[in-house]
């Protein structure tokens, strides 16, 4: 895992200088969004999303360091970090804490969070439109509309305090996480013109990993303390959220992440040594609960 750790960093490093290079400056009017912006932008993450994507790029013959590709995985944080400051809303979730310190209504006010988030989002889409590549404003548009993640907030704040099957609790993961971490590993392959056929075992790789990341997060938000989260332990159970520890209780949790795990690893055997750092990844994700 030391391999990983410093991959992630060097990600992170790479991601946090463009981001500073294209968020506003504090000092620019209007200055309390683009403090928000930072704020939230900065918070610390590992930065998974643009790390899929960067992993994905190098695995199909791209290089590290292309500046539309960090560009991509920029605009994939922006998305990723507007999607956690609406999602910690009071009218949403109702969260007090993100990355181990106050959300951002919290810090400054829910108005702002609101007109913040949406500041990021529609910044992104500016920064993907510079690429030129309209297959992958496409895919990402796709991600986070009601088809994606969008559709999976719905799904999810209307099954709160209810009975619901297991096929909704997969319907709300697969689009409100697995579409924005499948998506980030398909922008990778995409930029680095991959074929259709790496492509489509690629998005089933995305799917897997981004469904077991959010099951893993259910293990987690009841096995954890907050101060280990970095946001608010046991919030899912106190809302009656629909997770799958509650459907199907811990260990058949368990033993899901773990196929889903092993599938994303057939996914990617085709490429070999090149698929080391998603393999890495994968593991990442699983290890959290081991």
């Amino acid at each position: 895992m030391n391999e990983l750790k410093s991959y992630l960093g060097k990600v992170a490093d790479a991601t946090e200088k463009i981001l500073g290079e294209l968020l506003p400056a504090e000092t620019t009017l209007p200055e309390s969004i683009h403090k928000l912006m930072r704020y939230s932008i900065f918070a610390g993450g590992k930065r998974i999303r643009p790390s899929l994507l960067m992993a994905t790029y190098e695995a199909c013959g791209g290089t590290f360091g292309d500046r539309n590709a960090l560009k991509a995985a920029a605009a994939l944080e922006m998305f990723h970090t507007f999607s956690l400051i609406h999602d910690d809303l009071p009218c949403m979730d109702d969260d007090d804490f993100r990355r181990g310190r106050p959300t951002a209504h919290k810090a400054f006010t829910e108005a702002l969070a609101v007109l913040g988030g949406d500041a990021l989002c529609i910044m992104a889409f500016e920064v993907l439109a510079d690429i030129g590549n309209l297959a992958i404003v496409k895919e990402i548009a796709t991600a986070l509309g009601t088809n994606g993640m969008l559709g999976g907030q719905v799904v999810d704040i209307e099954s709160e305090g209810k009975q619901v099957p297991r096929e909704t609790v997969e319907y709300i993961h697969n689009a409100k996480t697995a579409a924005l971490i499948r998506s980030s590993v398909k922008m990778g392959a995409m930029l680095a013109d991959a074929s259709e056929e790496a492509l489509t075992k690629l998005t089933s790789y995305g799917n897997n990993i981004g469904l077991a990341f959010q099951v893993v997060d259910d293990i987690l938000d009841e096995e954890s303390t907050t101060e280990q989260l970095g946001k608010d332990a046991g919030s899912d159970r106190a809302r009656g959220k629909a997770t799958f520890p509650a459907i199907c209780g811990m260990e058949e949790s368990k033993r899901y992440a773990q196929d889903l795990i092993d599938n994303a690893y057939k996914d990617i055997a085709f490429l070999n040594e090149r698929a080391d750092v998603l393999r890495n990844l994968a593991d990442f994700i699983i290890t959290r609960i081991s």
